[in-house]
């Protein structure tokens, strides 16, 4: 797409349901994504109460394999779109170790070149943030910015149709949209199993797993698939 292209809602709508039928659920969202903007890769994540960070839907490995990372550092530009309700900016991909350095560690160079982060909600009610990857360094003109607009709307008001509530069963908030991956479902899996070696909430569980992926420099899946297979098991601090 180019800069002087115009993306509304109809033309996002047609690219929607162009995709074939092997994109099921939310994935087809980011594809759509993917079509109808300048960029080249797109993930949305959304913050699930009493569970933390979810990946919905990534367009490609790159892509999820960022969205990964950033729920397992607990930091990002994603984060920082969703904490203050306003776009952010990755020019260049460099910067990210020293801005966002638990994230940066995990990072391989060149994966990326630039990251826009915007946050998915309207008015009060705000469901994620919405992640666009471009595959080199540099920002988007006037045009591409009223693009990424409408699009982000579109996404924003496709995933609240069914809003009934907050977001402790995203499966009844998400409808359709809400198809976890078998990975999502370990990282749950392996949340709960920790919280009942601990003791404590699912929550402060999820946490455990992401400082422990963070300082071993795996994604919070692959720290996931080693609890569930009784690879890894956390115990109690013997001091508390």
């Amino acid at each position: 797409m180019s800069g002087a292209d115009a993306v509304g809602p109809e033309r996002f709508l047609a690219a929607l349901s162009a995709l074939p039928r092997s994109a099921l659920g939310s994935p087809r969202l980011c594809a759509a994504c993917v079509a109808v903007l300048p960029v080249q890769g797109a993930a949305i994540s959304v913050e699930v109460t009493g569970r933390g960070w979810e990946v919905l839907c990534a367009s490609d490995p790159a892509a999820g394999r960022f969205e990964a990372l950033q729920a397992a550092a607990g930091q990002g530009p994603g984060f920082d779109a969703a904490a203050c309700g306003e776009v952010v900016v990755v020019e260049h991909s460099a910067v990210i170790p020293h801005r966002w350095p638990l994230l940066g560690a995990g990072m391989e160079l060149g994966e990326i070149g630039a990251v826009f982060s915007i946050p998915l909600r309207v008015g009060a009610a705000q469901l994620g943030v919405l992640d666009l990857f471009r595959e080199t360094p540099g920002c988007l003109d006037r045009a591409q910015w009223a693009a990424v607009s409408a699009v982000t709307t579109m996404v924003t008001m496709i995933l609240l149709s069914d809003q009934s509530g907050s977001l402790v069963d995203p499966a009844a908030v998400l409808g359709q949209w809400w198809n976890t991956t078998a990975r999502t479902r370990e990282i749950h899996q392996a949340s709960g199993m920790v919280a009942a070696q601990l003791g404590i909430p699912v929550r402060d569980a999820y946490a455990r797993l992401q400082a422990h992926a963070c300082g071993c420099g795996h994604t919070l899946a692959e720290v996931a698939a080693d609890v569930v297979a009784r690879r890894l098991r956390f115990d109690p601090d013997p001091e508390k």
